[in-house]
């Protein structure tokens, strides 16, 4: 039975492990990219709209951020179930689902406008 029930709690725990390789190699190549590689002088909207032409640095910026959401979203919900009980943890775990949610959907959206007026 005990088990069953800390299956939640192990399956956050490899999301914030594997996320965070994750999000290490991204925000390093990230990095490089807008601040060793090209001039940071040069890195402004167009130097996005340019970037976002190409469906490598969608797919890239995308899983960085869905990456970077699920990597908060394991955490907080980590922190809701250590600190929160009963009905309360459930209704912050609902709202965390609920945010995580919006703010992915929200990115999605403001990367495909990106990505349409770079067309």
């Amino acid at each position: 039975m005990s088990s069953v029930i800390h299956q939640p709690r192990l399956a956050m725990f490899i999301v914030m492990r594997t996320t965070a390789v994750l999000l290490a190699v991204l925000v390093l190549g990230h990095f490089a990219l807008t601040h060793i590689v090209t001039d940071v002088s040069d890195t402004g909207s167009s130097f996005v709209l340019r970037r976002w032409s190409s469906a490598l640095w969608l797919a890239w910026d995308w899983t960085m951020l869905a990456a970077a959401l699920a990597h908060g979203g394991a955490g907080a919900w980590l922190v809701i179930e250590e600190q929160a009980g009963g009905r309360v943890a459930q209704h912050l775990k609902s709202g965390l689902v609920l945010t995580v949610t919006l703010l992915l959907t929200l990115g999605t959206i403001a990367l495909a406008v990106g990505a349409a007026r770079g067309a």
